[in-house]
Parts: structure tokens; sequence; C-alpha cells
């Protein structure tokens, strides 16, 4: 039981950051591109020049490269899992992975991956 917990917390946690830290480099990019952060601006999102911006250097592509691959194991977890556990909304998770982010949509699928554990078996 404390284990899921623990796991609870540390993927709701994750949860949290994966959506404030990440957005938080949305809004710079979009003041950097647009010159400042409104709604329209975010609408208009420069994604060309996002995508330029990701593989820009050697270090940057490294990035690139390895969140798709986690994003790809991601995916089929999230679709493995979901089907597996007859999880509502499994789906939702990997659109919210590339509507909001990466870190965001499957920490969210791990943290009600692990609720959903501890309620068919609360020992756990």
């Amino acid at each position: 039981m404390t284990g899921t917990i623990i796991r609870q917390v540390i993927y709701g946690a994750l949860t949290v950051a994966g959506l404030i830290w990440t957005n938080y480099y949305l809004v710079q990019f979009t003041v950097a591109t647009r010159g400042e952060f409104t709604a329209t601006n975010l609408l208009n999102f420069d994604l060309s020049t996002f995508i330029n911006q990701v593989w820009a250097n050697p270090a940057s592509s490294f990035i690139a490269v390895d969140v798709t691959i986690a994003a790809l194991l991601a995916i089929t977890l999230i679709v493995t899992e979901g089907r597996r556990l007859k999880l509502r909304f499994w789906g939702l998770y990997i659109a919210l992975m590339f509507a909001i982010s990466f870190a965001f949509g499957f920490a969210l699928f791990l943290f009600m991956r692990e609720r959903h554990l501890s309620a068919v078996d609360p020992a756990g």
C-alpha cells in the first residue's frame, strides 16, 4: 500500500512538473518569436521555427531523437496497458502527449494507471 501511494505522489508531482516546466519554455519560445505571450500569439504558434530550432545543433537533435524514441515506447505502453487494464480514455493520454507535452501526458497516464491498480488491488 505504501509503495503505491509513494508512486502516486511521484507520478502526480511529475505530472505537474511536466505541465508547468515544459510550458514555461513554450511561453519563452512564444515571446522570443512573437514578441509577447498572448492567446493570439500562442494560437499563431510558429511550428516551422520551433521544429528548426529543435534540430538546430547536435545537442538539441540528440534530445529530440531521445524524446521521440521514449515517446514511441510510451505510446506502446499506454496502448498495451490501457487495453490490458481496460482503462477508460487511455487514448486521451496519447493526445495529451502531443497537445501539451510528452512529460505531462505520460506522467498523467502513469499516475492514473497507478490509481487504477491500487483500486483493483489495494494491497498493491
